[in-house]
């Protein structure tokens, strides 16, 4: 729309810029050189279309438009699109070839035939029109030059902008990343401290269950019983695992172990056929944080399982005493 409106705007400024061409207008009306004129200032104002685009085609056609004598309006509008796109050192030389045009058009306007004639304003005012020519010249130089900083400014608001907005995206590609890294590894702490001990104890029962059969031992019912519980817990292990790895790393995990089951762990151990002689005292534990509630339930469960799992049949002595207000010790030996 604004293309059409400078277009149409175009044939008001080169009518009147007529006038500032020697010959192109006569007291009965346009000569010949004066349709010759305004036909080229025409068709070179018809590069407003292209500006955008191709703003060198209009920087050139406004030169011509200027060089013939009619305005430098269509040469300001070319210099404008190529000032926006040039870089800042570019920028400083096009800005001065801009100017020297303008102002060379007005020293000619001024001491040679062309112009002087559209403004007519010795009226008693003081207002000359060499006063206008000037006035008219800078103030469309400082038009310009505020349009060209005003939309550099903003292009580059708008760079800017859309710099923070992929740096803020990759920061939170590389946010959820993270998370995805420390699901990974919670869940690599939970198959090792959880469900791979309950699976070496599962093999050791499992073991200790075909031993009594062999040997007709009537407690091997009581011991399948044990395997199949553990199997049970095993399962529910795993389903707990399932669920983390659905839930997304922005679940809040519950610590799986507590100190209230170490003598669950003992009887286990007890269960798959190693002797534990354990010693475990419990004081105030309702008052301990999360960490160090399933802390010491992990090294009890991994110090069992190891004792097991490197030296089976080996007697084992398991000593914890845990009270959150004085500290924990845990002991766990075997010969």
């Amino acid at each position: 729309m604004w293309d059409v409106v400078l277009f149409v705007f175009s044939l008001f400024v080169t009518v009147l810029g007529l006038a500032n061409v020697p010959g192109a207008e006569t007291a009965t009306g346009m000569t010949d050189l004066g349709l010759g004129v305004w036909l080229i200032a025409l068709v070179a104002w018809g590069t407003v279309f292209l500006r955008r685009r191709f703003p060198w085609v209009t920087l050139i056609a406004g030169l011509v438009v200027a060089l013939i004598g009619v305005d430098y309006l269509l040469f300001l509008l070319g210099a404008f699109h190529v000032l926006v796109r040039a870089d800042a050192r570019r920028r400083v030389l096009f800005g001065c070839g801009t100017f020297a045009v303008v102002a060379l058009w007005v020293v000619r306007d001024l001491t040679t035939p062309w112009g002087a004639d559209v403004f007519t304003l010795d009226d008693g005012s003081g207002v000359s029109p060499t006063m206008a020519t000037v006035a008219i010249a800078a103030t469309s130089l400082v038009i310009t030059a505020g349009s060209v900083a005003l939309s550099v400014s903003l292009r580059t608001t708008a760079e800017e902008r859309r710099r923070a907005e992929v740096e803020h995206t990759r920061a939170t590609t590389l946010g959820d990343e993270l998370a995805r890294q420390a699901e990974r590894q919670d869940l690599a702490r939970e198959i090792h401290d959880g469900l791979t001990n309950r699976l070496a104890l599962l093999s050791m029962m499992g073991g200790n269950v075909t031993k009594a059969v062999e040997r007709g031992d009537p407690s091997a019912a009581d011991l399948a019983r044990s395997l199949q519980a553990q199997s049970r817990e095993a399962l529910g292990d795993l389903r707990g695992l399932v669920h983390d790895l659905r839930e997304g790393p922005s679940a809040q995990q519950a610590p799986r172990g507590t100190m209230r089951a170490v003598p669950a762990l003992i009887a286990d151990a007890r269960a798959a056929g190693t002797s534990v002689s354990a010693t475990v005292v419990l004081d105030g534990i309702s008052t301990a944080n999360a960490a160090l509630d399933s802390a010491v339930h992990r090294m009890a469960q991994e110090s069992l399982t190891n004792a097991m799992k490197h030296a089976h049949g080996a007697p084992v002595s398991f000593y914890l005493e845990a009270a959150p207000s004085s500290g924990v010790r845990l002991r766990v030996t075997n010969p």
